[in-house]
């Protein structure tokens, strides 16, 4: 079993944190990889500026090497940044405590949410302590206890036939290429069968993402 909870963390001086205080972005750190993290950065506005201005922001921040915008659409850049911070990042930290965070990293309204998993009770603690000796404001929610290996949603067979089915015949791109009644069809059952099992695996999905990520 290992430990699972989600870690607000905000600081002062801290680049991410300071400028998404100040500026209306929502920014997702998807990737890392050394001194680059990779990145989506969209507006909490109606408007392209917000976004302008953070990339803007950071190009101008000391600890910013390089900053580069792969993608980008009038609601979201995707970034790739290098930087070289003085003190340690709050991702490394949790890294250097023996714990680790599932990405993606979320960074709004000033403080970073980090989906963190500790091998155990003590060493989620110590983390903790560690954090709160570097950063000024740490906070924890939802504590549970997780099978190792098992960091998925848990769907029947059914379910996840019927899931991968949906998905590989176009049932959720826009517009849809497949509707329930062939879906039913392909699995041999019928349509308010098929309907039943996509609203239970729509259901599990959103019950975990509202649990994990709000």
């Amino acid at each position: 079993m290992v430990v699972q909870c989600t870690i607000l963390v905000s600081a002062k001086d801290y680049y991410s944190c300071e400028l998404t205080r100040q500026i209306p972005v929502r920014v997702s750190i998807v990737t890392i990889n050394g001194d680059a993290g990779f990145g989506i950065v969209e507006t909490l506005t109606e408007d392209e500026g917000p976004i302008k201005q953070y990339v803007d922001e950071l190009r101008s921040q000391p600890t910013t090497k390089e900053i580069e915008v792969t993608y980008q659409s009038p609601q979201a850049y995707w970034t790739r940044l290098v930087h070289k911070l003085d003190q340690d990042s709050i991702h490394n930290t949790i890294l250097q405590s023996g714990c680790m965070t599932r990405l993606p990293i979320v960074v709004e309204s000033g403080i970073q949410k980090h989906m963190v998993l500790a091998p155990s009770q003590k060493q989620l603690s110590l983390l903790l302590k560690e954090l709160r000796s570097k950063f000024t404001s740490v906070e924890i929610r939802r504590i549970q206890s997780v099978p190792t290996g098992t960091y998925y949603i848990p769907l029947t067979e059914k379910q996840q036939s019927a899931f991968k089915l949906a998905y590989e015949s176009g049932y959720y791109e826009i517009p849809r290429r497949s509707n329930l009644s062939e879906l039913g069809q392909k699995l041999g059952i019928k349509r308010v069968a098929m309907q039943e099992r996509i609203r239970r695996v729509e259901t599990r999905i959103m019950h975990e993402f509202a649990e994990n990520f709000l």
